[in-house]
Formats: structure tokens, C-alpha cells, sequence
């Protein structure tokens, strides 16, 4: 036996016990992870969404929960913890057990706006979750109350610019990813609107409707019903192009008021540990789900468009949205604790 052999079976690194006992410990740790993996789902199945109930991340996880079991092989529920701009959900997604049964409906706020925004966020999603499938994309409506003297972007640029800081506008709270758009559409028309944030686009859609304020933004989804029943007056859209479902709404890139579109990707997330073999699983199960003409028709039909980023793409998808709205953030000189 050399010199330098002896010194490594001193240590314990190379003799045949302690390879043994190496052997048969990895098996102790590996052998349950496996079997998890291999046995992996045999109850049902949970959708964080940081949101209430109503939202279009609610909506959205209900369409995918209801045709997702035959194809994961357990029910999927949903379960909405909100609060925080969604961080109170995502939080707790992230430190959930990374066995699978608990992933998150993450969007735009709560994987780019959020860790860029909040000084005290105590985790980083980029670190805590592992992205498992693209689900869609949702865009932003920017209507006005009916009554407010304003047909088209450039009636609304006008009054904004003859009435500097009176015009009001309500979103989803400071920070939101509806206070960002508008703060884009003001930095990038070169107008000054006056804020009003509430708890939700829904009580801001209320205060629109009730004449309180003069515009809100909100997405496709939720924006659809009050413009189709004339309760409110679409001006432009956030999307690239015309949107399907109101086709006769100019997009704001169209109007040259911004240069990039403004999507709300929905993207289901995992603890960050999770085992491979669940991820994809669970990735197979999703991406099948949402590919359904079935499902694909229903997301379509309340406004959800096709988000063609494959999992593996997710990741990169997600660092440069985040940077993009990190400039934004940082250009308004805004932070959160």
C-alpha cells in the first residue's frame, strides 16, 4: 500500500467500511426522496393565491384547478391567502414543504415587483421558488368613468396636461403593478395624475363606477363586464395589438404612450428544494392542463392570452421583466418596508 493510500484510508475516505457506510446512508436519504417522486401525488394538490377571491390570479388558478386532476391524478384546490401585494402568499408558499403539494400562482407582482419594491421582504422569490409552468398572460384596461369629458388617450392627455395633478386615478394600492403602469403612462405622455390607492382593484373599480374618481386601471379579465355593459370608457390597452375582445380599443404602444407592452404573466411556482422528479411532474401535469383546447378556450374567453414560455425558459423570462420594472421602481424613487 503507497504512502498516500494509507493517508487517505486514515482518514477514513477509502476503506471499505466506510464506503459501506456512505453507501447505505445516501441509500437512507435518497430512498424516501425517490419514493416521494415515484409515488408523488397521493393526496390532493394546493394553489397559493396571494390574492382574494375575484381576482384574475384567482380566477385564472379555479380554471386550472377544476381540469388539472385527471391529469395530475388528485384533486387541486385553491387556497387564497392574501395580503402585502401578494407577499404574505408567496411567503408562505416559499416556506411550505418542498414535497409538491403546495405551489403558487405567482405573477408580475409577485415575482418582479415585489423584491424589487420591498425593502423588508425577507426572502428573494428568484431563490425561494423553482418555476413549474407558464399558465398566461393578462393585459390592462385604463377606463374613466362615463360621465368624465374624455373619449380617446389624447382627450385624456389634453385634460391631464390643462389640469396638472387633478385628474385621479385609483389602483390597487402603492407599489401595485396597476400604480406602475400608470406611473409609466405618466413618465412616458408627460402628464401628472393624482393617485388615489386603495385595497384592490375592486374597490377602485367601485369608486370609479360611483363617479368618486375619474380613472382606473384593471385587468382584461375583471375590466371586461364593466365596458361591455357600458358602465365605464375604455381608452387603451396595455397589450402589443388589439386585443381580441376589444378590438376596437387601441393598445397604449399603438397610441405611443409606451414602447413595451405591460403583461401580467400567471406562472405556477414551487419551493425552491422541491425533488426534480415532482417538478416534473408537476410541470408535465400543468403544461398539459393549460394546452386543453377546453382550457385554452376559457382563459381566452375572460381575457387570458397565450403565454409561450416553456419551463425551462421561466426563469430568464422572469429576471428580465423584474429588471425592467427595477428601473421603473427606481426611476420613482419608490420603496416599501
Amino acid at each position: 500500500m503507497t504512502n498516500a493510500r494509507r493517508r487517505l484510508d486514515a482518514r477514513g475516505l477509502t476503506s471499505p467500511g466506510r464506503r459501506s457506510f456512505l453507501l447505505a446512508a445516501a441509500g437512507m436519504v435518497a430512498g424516501p426522496a425517490l419514493a416521494q417522486g415515484h409515488d408523488f401525488p397521493n393526496r390532493a394538490v394546493r394553489i397559493m393565491v396571494p390574492f382574494p377571491p375575484g381576482g384574475a390570479a384567482d380566477i385564472i388558478s379555479r380554471i386550472v384547478a377544476e381540469a388539472a386532476p385527471p391529469r395530475l391524478g388528485q384533486a387541486v384546490i385553491v387556497e387564497n391567502r392574501s395580503g402585502g401585494g401578494g407577499s404574505i402568499g408567496t411567503e408562505a408558499a416559499i416556506r411550505a414543504a418542498a414535497d409538491g403539494y403546495t405551489v403558487l400562482m405567482g405573477n408580475l407582482s409577485t415575482n418582479s415587483i415585489n423584491p424589487e419594491i420591498r425593502r423588508n421582504l425577507g426572502y428573494d422569490p428568484a431563490i425561494g421558488l423553482t418555476p413549474v409552468a407558464a399558465v398566461g398572460n393578462v393585459y390592462m384596461v385604463l377606463y374613466a368613468r362615463p360621465d368624465l369629458p374624455v373619449r380617446s388617450m389624447a382627450e385624456l392627455i389634453a385634460l391631464a396636461k390643462a389640469r396638472p395633478g387633478e385628474v385621479t386615478y385609483g389602483t390597487a394600492g402603492v407599489g401595485s403593478s396597476t400604480h406602475l403602469a400608470m406611473l409609466l403612462l405618466e413618465s412616458s405622455a408627460g402628464i401628472r395624475l393624482n393617485h388615489i390607492p386603495f385595497r384592490g382593484t375592486a374597490p377602485a373599480t367601485a369608486a370609479v363606477l360611483g363617479s368618486q374618481i375619474d380613472l382606473t386601471i384593471d385587468t382584461v379579465p375583471t375590466a371586461i363586464p364593466h365596458i361591455a355593459g357600458g358602465k365605464v370608457r375604455a381608452i387603451g390597452i396595455t397589450s402589443r395589438r388589439r386585443h381580441a375582445l376589444l378590438p376596437d380599443l387601441p393598445s397604449f404602444i399603438e397610441l405611443g404612450v409606451i414602447e413595451h407592452e405591460i403583461a401580467v404573466y400567471n406562472a405556477i411556482f414551487a419551493p425552491a428544494q422541491t425533488p426534480a422528479a415532482i417538478l416534473d411532474r408537476l410541470g408535465s401535469a400543468f403544461e398539459a392542463t393549460v394546452a386543453l383546447p377546453a382550457v385554452k378556450a376559457r382563459l381566452a374567453e375572460i381575457g387570458v392570452d397565450e403565454m409561450a414560455v416553456p419551463r425551462a425558459g421561466l426563469s430568464a423570462y422572469i429576471a428580465a421583466d423584474r429588471a425592467r420594472w427595477g428601473a421603473v421602481i427606481r426611476r420613482a424613487g419608490i420603496t416599501l418596508d
